[in-house]
């Protein structure tokens, strides 16, 4: 049965494509070393651009131009919250999704000063954020940074899932396997920051929204992934080794995210079919057989993907 979270998904997927074959083909004129193409006239009216007008033109990743009449910068957004007395779990909870959403800052104001040392204990639930501040009754965060390029991080995030499997494989260090497990998930946050940030904005984007989907499925199916294989046990070398592979064989695939191929995504696909997990009886087999149903996951993004390529393109 097709879940409402992924059919939602594929209208969404089927949407954008059926409106980037709407677009038209122009002719490029040129008078003189100047190049030039008409605006359509539709566009024009819609976003009142005139003779006097000026729009911004965005030179993108995969060699398109983005014109977009609005020339203004991104709006830089500051949050204050007035926050009543809460829990250590929902302050964790509400921290991330201001972290998440395009904020520059942030303060919450909380009802009465409270003690955050049970916050402060989890910690490592919000490593990703640069700066935040717990001084009494406010929370503070002020950004130092702007994730552009979600592609980018999915790709490091890939190759760090890959070190560690070597990690887990070669001296199974139990605080190296944890650091490793921390950058993973701050990985994913921050492509969580960057998606929603620009998709929040409507703001000219480097990357196709269709793109930001699937990055941020994969991130989301893999970080699962991550907090099932840490679990395995060492002895398990046999398994890791295949996962390993296969982790290997990903990140190929993800190094060439611009030119996703269907036969790699193909042969991926029969190796994860080929991972071989022991019969379900304890936790452990159960985060074993947890790891396939996420590089399965996986496996249906990026076909989803490749696909999804191919139709734009024609």
């Amino acid at each position: 049965m097709v879940s409402t979270e992924s059919f939602i998904y594929r209208l969404y997927t089927t949407k954008y494509i059926r409106d980037k074959k709407d677009m038209n083909i122009r002719n490029v004129q040129k008078t003189g070393n100047m190049h030039y193409v008409y605006l359509p006239t539709s566009w024009c009216k819609q976003y009142n651009i005139s003779s006097s007008s000026k729009v911004s033109v965005t030179a993108n990743n995969d060699g398109s131009l983005t014109v977009s009449p609005d020339t203004r910068e991104a709006e830089q957004h500051h949050l204050t919250l007035d926050v009543p007395e809460a829990s250590s779990s929902m302050l964790i909870k509400l921290i991330m999704a201001c972290y998440v959403n395009p904020t520059q800052s942030f303060t919450l104001k909380l009802a009465k000063q409270t003690n955050l040392a049970a916050l402060l204990d989890k910690r490592r639930s919000i490593s990703a954020l640069e700066f935040v501040e717990l001084e009494g009754d406010t929370i503070t965060h002020e950004s130092s940074i702007s994730i552009k390029d979600p592609k980018t991080i999915l790709k490091m995030m890939v190759k760090k899932i890959h070190s560690l499997s070597h990690v887990m494989l070669e001296n199974y260090d139990r605080n190296l396997i944890n650091r490793y497990e921390e950058e993973i998930d701050k990985s994913k946050l921050l492509i969580t920051k960057s998606v929603v940030s620009s998709l929040a904005d409507n703001a000219v984007m480097v990357i196709k929204p269709l793109d930001l989907h699937y990055i941020a499925l994969l991130a989301s199916h893999l970080e699962r992934m991550v907090d099932s294989l840490i679990m395995v046990d060492s002895k398990e070398t046999a398994f890791l080794k295949q996962v390993s592979a296969l982790l290997g064989s990903l990140k190929e695939l993800t190094d060439r995210l611009s030119s996703l191929d269907l036969t790699r995504v193909i042969d991926f696909e029969a190796e994860v079919s080929a991972l071989k997990t022991p019969d379900v009886n304890n936790i452990k087999t159960y985060g074993m057989r947890r790891i396939r149903i996420n590089l399965n996951k996986v496996t249906e993004v990026l076909f989803d993907w490749v696909i999804s390529n191919k139709i734009i393109k024609k």
